[in-house]
């Protein structure tokens, strides 16, 4: 008698879906090797701050530092000892964040809406023996709804709080404090942010470890073998328990023997398969992804790329496997950057090239440096007019203003264009002027002098503050820095180790080059031939050479 179709469906399907294997989350011991390999005598290391007094972060420097839990290194807890590793945090201030301040007398309470501006970042400097080598940052993003849309993060706070949150300069004029800051990241960043996303950057640089994962293992589902869903439901419970004891890379080489057992159960069960068939394949990609992460946790890449192959060969579950190999290719690559593939032994590096962005940032600082704030000297006028006071003049680009609504000033870049003199004036008054080049000969302060001074630079370099207002004009102050026989030598404190010559007769000053010398053909010859470096010692060789021979 011939069985109706709907019962052979059914026959069939319990042929098939009565074998599988079911997924279970576990913690497992992952070995992770370092992107950044360390050099040999690199022991000890500490965490710190490199805050300015207007920076914040949600957390103390002592948590940062407790946070902090390399394997392959020790940390320093003599306060007066110098580590091998120093990572140092910079927060963000005020002008990181767009503000917007309401205020209602009624309830006497204030709200402030907080969005990060997009360059906003939580900034990592690690300091290897006392000299910066790497740069990272972690940005903070602004919270955005399923259209992306922002949505800003509102602070509210009563009235009788405004002191810890606000800078008040007048009825209607406020910013925020540092504390405002600080409470900004506590909610933006969430409390596990030490722990899920700042200290595993930094073991993914610099540490050999064994992380504690989250990894999927399977256990089979078989209606037709009675206690076999019990069994390996029980091995896979037993593999996370016998995990858990290794704690560093060290106890996790230790234990291949213990692992090793596991990785023969789930070759014996995967023997019993045959992965051809639509059921084989079923159950033993499960079974190749445990033995995968087993072959893994051995160090045995070898194997582990033999169940990787093995995986893709089923097409079960593709874009696992697929991201899962991609994984791999990464973990063992950063595997060879630590240690010998044939011999096992550890590969230290010979030292570490400098982030470029440091350099650049170095740049920043040493023009801000530049910058004169409030000091003691006098300013000679066009028409010879002596001031005397207190002198301000700003070298480095003009920040953000971290209040907020101000008037756009349209009137081009000042940088370097402008100096304050504050002085008293006839009536014992307090007066602030300010000097543009043009109606300026000379300003002094204490034995440095500064003059107006029209350079040659190249269109990108002269337009990189952008075209503001169009002003093109490129004459800026500089300080002199020797004076010759119809030749002065200019440094220009709107870059670093860069010198303008300004020859007498000539309109532009220029950098040294064997053309703006051509002149006096012997210096000429020498600047060509690269005898001279960019220190200042060597310009003002040039400087000398030329009023010597020249003049």
């Amino acid at each position: 008698m011939k069985k109706p179709l709907l019962v052979l469906f059914l026959f069939g399907a319990v042929s098939i879906f009565g074998q599988s294997t079911k997924g279970k989350n576990i913690t497992v011991a992952i070995p992770s090797y370092a992107k950044k390999p360390v050099p040999k005598n690199v022991k000890t290391y500490m965490g710190g701050f490199a805050n300015s007094n207007d920076a914040a972060l949600p957390f103390t420097e002592e948590a940062f530092n407790n946070a902090l839990k390399f394997q392959d290194f020790t940390k320093l807890t003599d306060e007066n000892g110098t580590p091998d590793f120093l990572f140092a945090l910079k927060g963000l201030t005020i002008k990181d964040l767009d503000m917007k301040f309401t205020r209602n007398k009624g309830e006497e309470k204030y709200s402030v809406s907080i969005v990060p501006n997009s360059d906003a970042a939580i900034s990592v400097l690690t300091m290897l023996n006392g000299e910066s080598v790497h740069y990272n940052r972690i940005p903070v993003l602004a919270k955005a709804d399923s259209q992306g849309k922002i949505i800003p993060e509102v602070i509210t706070f009563d009235f009788e709080e405004e002191e810890k949150f606000l800078i008040i300069f007048g009825e209607d004029k406020v910013k925020g404090t540092p504390y405002l800051v600080e409470e900004y990241l506590r909610r933006s960043l969430g409390k596990n942010f030490l722990a899920k996303e700042l200290t595993p950057l930094l073991y993914a640089d610099y540490d050999n470890r064994s992380n504690s994962e989250a990894e999927k293992f399977y256990f089979i589902k078989d209606k037709k073998t009675e206690g076999l869903e019990d069994e390996t439901k029980a091995k896979v419970i037993a593999f996370e328990e016998m995990s858990a004891a290794f704690t560093n890379l060290e106890e996790l080489r230790s234990g291949k023997e213990q692992l090793q057992s596991f990785r023969t159960y789930w070759e014996e069960k995967l023997a019993t398969y045959d992965l051809s068939s639509k059921v084989g394949k079923k159950a033993g990609w499960g079974l190749i992804m445990n033995l995968y992460n087993v072959a893994l946790m051995q160090e045995d890449f070898d194997a582990a790329s033999k169940y990787m192959d093995m995986a893709l060969e089923t097409e079960e579950k593709k874009w696992i496997t697929k991201a899962k190999r991609n994984d791999f290719n990464k973990h063992y690559e950063r595997y060879t950057f630590n240690y010998d593939t044939a011999t096992g032994e550890r590969i230290y590096s010979e030292g570490y090239t400098v982030d470029p962005v440091l350099a650049e940032i170095a740049r920043k600082e040493a023009i801000e440096g530049n910058n004169i704030d409030n000091e003691v000297g006098y300013v000679i006028k066009g028409d010879g007019e002596k001031m005397e006071g207190k002198i301000s003049m700003r070298f480095s680009p003009q920040e953000k203003e971290a209040e907020g609504g101000n008037i756009m000033d349209v009137s081009g870049d000042t940088t370097a264009k402008r100096v304050t003199v504050t002085y008293v004036n006839a009536k014992g008054k307090t007066k602030n002027s300010s000097l543009k080049c043009k109606e300026v000969s000379e300003i002094v302060i204490e034995d440095r002098v500064f003059e107006p001074v029209n350079p040659k630079k190249g269109f990108i370099k002269s337009t990189e503050a952008g075209l503001s207002g169009f002003n093109l004009n490129s004459t800026i102050f500089m300080e002199r820095v020797y004076v010759g026989t119809g030749i002065k030598l200019f440094k220009d404190l709107t870059d670093t180790d860069t010198y303008y010559f300004s020859i007498e007769g000539v309109k532009k000053a220029e950098t040294a080059s064997a053309e703006f010398f051509a002149s006096c053909p012997v210096l000429a010859e020498r600047i060509d031939s690269g005898e001279f470096s960019k220190s200042e010692e060597d310009q003002i060789k040039i400087a000398k050479a030329f009023s010597e021979a020249c003049k």
